[in-house]
């Protein structure tokens, strides 16, 4: 019987507690998910990472042989809410302006090849449940900030993150005009902190446990 109560404080403390996911590595220890990938493991959480860009602690997702998606999911498979996450976000994406292109190498030409406006890239978070979409919300470049999510991440088993990078030329050669294009590589993100909270018990699973107390509270009258 002290060991059931045992069990079922933990689940009750465990319903209660938010949790920070702080997506510590253990590269290069961790299992390869992928060519270029590895699963990391923190707090009973499990994502993808590249070790081009590791960091250490945090994903970062980045369009020049970095990690482009990765699935945030618990170990064993339970449900949680999303509630907030800590994101920054830089981009280098641009767009030449509409006239023909001034001289090579002049401030002309330098001025002329940002004169567009370009899409920025964007990191977009989709809630999962068996599978299929339930939430997103998608964010752009930014300083370090903590964002939060919406309620329709709430009871969710997986976390999808993906970086959206607009079609583009990767190097500023011979560019005409109205063209996008990225300063070697297009825009990064850097995902940390991700604090979410198990989902609590369902109306069964309490009365479950209100009747499991109150039994054990009975036969303790019973036998005083």
């Amino acid at each position: 019987m002290r060991l059931l109560l045992a069990a079922l404080a933990v689940c009750v403390a465990g319903a209660a507690n938010a949790l920070t996911i702080t997506f510590d590595n253990n590269f290069p220890n961790d299992p390869q998910s992928g060519l270029t990938t590895f699963q990391g493991t923190s707090q009973g959480f499990t994502f993808d990472y590249a070790p081009v860009y590791n960091f250490g602690n945090q994903i970062n997702l980045h369009d020049d042989n970095g990690v482009l998606s990765t699935v945030v999911q618990a170990v064993n498979g339970t449900k949680f809410t999303a509630q907030s996450v800590d994101l920054s976000g830089l981009s280098r994406v641009f767009k030449t302006g509409s006239g023909p292109a001034p001289a090579l190498g002049t401030q002309a030409y330098n001025q002329w090849l940002k004169a567009g406006t370009a899409t920025v890239p964007t990191l977009t978070f989709s809630g999962l449940l068996n599978g299929a979409t339930v939430a997103t919300q998608t964010f752009g470049p930014s300083a370090l900030n903590t964002f939060g999510f919406s309620s329709g991440f709430t009871a969710i088993d997986q976390l999808l993150i993906t970086l959206n990078v607009p079609n583009a030329v990767k190097f500023p050669f011979g560019l005409g005009s109205n063209t996008v294009w990225c300063d070697q590589w297009c825009g990064e993100f850097n995902v940390d902190n991700l604090q979410v909270a198990p989902v609590p018990l369902p109306a069964s699973g309490l009365l479950l446990i209100g009747a499991v107390l109150g039994l054990f509270g009975y036969r303790r009258l019973k036998t005083t």
